[in-house]
């Protein structure tokens, strides 16, 4: 049984003030609570933070440049609490445009970093933080001065800003705190010359579907360091002002729409060069016979590190005539020398290019798609024969004599379809079978060869081959010498 005697009033009393006391030497200890709230400010010289100001103002390593910021508060901190950071952009802009700052630019986001929230401990009246910015922006904007707007926002548990210094304008020379020899310049890495194409040896470009394929190298100075990306621009008026002023007769400018740029082209960390392609249309080389096209790309807005202005701008001469030669394995089709010796050429292995340059195709599918699937030319048996052709359709590839001479072509065809049908052959332009004239063979299993005769000097040729009436399946020629 629980003695309720020793509850007396006078004990339980005693006991509760004795607790009292203890609760209050824990707030003495700790946070006390219910009590004056604080102003916070960004300490500054009357709003503003200039830097280099002494040796202490930052501190610089390889990939960042450190500020040291500090925030005041009216009396001590009467418990722990938060600062949100941020920035004000629209102090900047409107001082930078009403020139109460020149020769300044504004930081991008991409360009520092700040913490999101402050903690300030219980007890003390000042707390620090760092606003780092990348020293890639010291080169990438070198001359300049670098400026941001640090501002205090939303102290919790009802502490208040000093509206007059929450925010801080941030001023960094750029030229103080990188040395001039320690700029990286980006920069074409070809500059002074202008890129011709086509070049064989070493070869500067690729043919594919429809498509020139020009590779070009950036490179920039100093010692390499982490990746960063650019991006690219066509410069259409440094071609037409070449060519107005004479550099580049028998020329005309390529647009913007007649080539394919990457969106930005990126450096892998520590490597000073890299390679991008430049794509041109081959639709667009044929729009003028006989001029040559032009055009002009410009390095723009770097993610760090420095444009060189002298060298940003890299110009392409294209001359269609040096690229009609395209053969389908890399190297032309050797005609045999010795009288009577014959070659074999399949049909199906036309010349690169695509649409209009290899080829001639009027409908854009290859049906079934088996052997070169991304072509337009409808390619049956796995590359065994040319089908579904219509009226007009045609294919070039690129032939090597090697003497002076005649060959007879003999041409695989076959059709069920009768009536005045015909095909020829042409050697660079010139139609050098005339009509050549056939009806049904029978049925598409049957095969014939039609025959003519081709005259070539030593050296490269076009050979163009015309369906005048289509319906006619095509599998391969045979060139045999006759003298």
């Amino acid at each position: 049984m629980i003695n309720t005697k020793i509850f007396s009033l006078p004990l339980l009393l005693a006991f509760v003030a004795i607790a009292n006391q203890s609760c209050k030497r824990d707030d003495i200890k700790g946070e006390q609570i219910n009590v004056q709230k604080v102003n916070a400010a960004l300490s500054s010289n009357n709003g503003v933070i200039s830097i280099p100001a002494g040796d202490t103002s930052y501190t610089k390593d390889a990939l960042t440049v450190d500020i040291p910021m500090s925030i005041q508060l009216s009396d001590a901190a009467p418990s722990r609490f938060d600062i949100g950071i941020g920035v004000n952009n629209d102090t900047i802009n409107n001082m930078i445009a009403n020139g109460t700052l020149n020769n300044a630019v504004l930081l991008s986001a991409e360009e520092y970093s700040l913490p999101y929230l402050i903690n300030i401990p219980f007890g003390v009246d000042k707390a620090t933080f760092s606003l780092k910015v990348n020293l890639g922006a010291f080169e990438k904007y070198y001359g300049k001065n670098l400026v941001v707007a640090v501002e205090l926002k939303d102290p919790s548990k009802n502490n208040a800003l000093d509206e007059k210094k929450k925010t801080v304008i941030v001023q960094i020379s750029t030229t103080a705190i990188v040395p001039i020899d320690q700029i990286h310049y980006v920069y074409f890495t070809d500059y002074g010359k202008t890129i011709s194409v086509p070049v064989d040896k070493p070869k500067n470009y690729t043919v594919g579907i429809g498509i020139l394929q020009v590779p070009l190298s950036v490179s920039y100075t100093s010692t390499a360091g982490k990746s960063f990306y650019l991006k690219l621009s066509p410069n259409q008026d440094t071609v037409s002002k070449l060519i107005t002023a004479g550099a580049l007769p028998n020329t005309v400018a390529l647009t913007g729409a007649d080539i394919t740029l990457p969106d930005s082209i990126a450096f892998k960390d520590f490597n000073n060069s890299l390679s991008f392609p430049v794509n041109v249309n081959l639709s667009s080389l044929l729009v003028n016979p006989g001029k040559k096209a032009a055009l002009a790309i410009d390095l723009i807005d770097p993610s760090v590190y420095k444009l060189d202005s002298a060298r940003r701008t890299m110009v392409v001469v294209v001359d269609p005539e040096g690229l009609k030669y395209n053969p389908y394995y890399g190297t032309p089709l050797q005609l045999p020398a010795a009288i009577g010796s014959s070659v074999t050429l399949k049909a199906a292995d036309f010349d690169l290019g695509g649409e209009g340059w290899g080829y001639h195709d009027g409908t854009p599918n290859n049906i079934p798609g088996t052997y070169r699937p991304n072509e337009g030319v409808d390619i049956e048996n796995n590359g065994g024969n040319i089908g579904f052709t219509e009226n007009g359709e045609w294919l070039k590839y690129t032939i090597e004599a090697p003497v002076d001479g005649e060959w007879d072509i003999a041409i695989a065809i076959t059709t069920p379809n009768g009536g005045d049908r015909g095909l020829h052959v042409e050697i660079d332009d010139v139609n050098q079978t005339g009509r050549i004239p056939f009806t049904s063979t029978g049925g598409w299993g049957n095969w014939t060869y039609l025959h003519g005769t081709l005259k070539m000097t030593a050296g490269k040729h076009l050979m163009k081959f015309v369906w005048e009436t289509g319906d006619t399946n095509l599998r391969d020629y045979i060139f045999t010498r006759k003298k």
